[in-house]
């Protein structure tokens, strides 16, 4: 009688194992499948950064392009208004 007793215990405990198994498996892979999509959300967030460095990145370089324009443009500015302060020295010289 108790060797029955044991032999049906032993039958629920390998019971339980077992469904907690199968239970430890399909939290498991439903673990592993939110991080795969979490893991595509976190690629396509990556993705939209690198987009926006590489505007961020463009923009710049067109600032800075217009930049050295703007200062080209004030160089000869500047090199014209020398021009036109020499040039009124003359006429002053020439007048007095």
């Amino acid at each position: 009688m108790i060797k029955r007793k044991f032999n049906r215990n032993w039958q629920a405990v390998l019971a339980g194992v077992v469904l907690c198994a199968v239970l430890a498996v399909f939290v498991a892979s439903k673990v592993a499948d939110a991080q795969v999509t979490g893991s595509g959300m976190q690629q396509a967030r990556v993705m939209q950064r690198t987009a926006n460095m590489n505007d961020l990145w463009e923009k710049m370089n067109a600032a800075e392009e217009r930049l050295v324009r703007i200062e080209q443009k004030i160089d000869a500015l500047s090199v014209d208004m020398d021009l036109m302060r020499r040039v009124l020295k003359r006429i002053d010289r020439e007048n007095k």
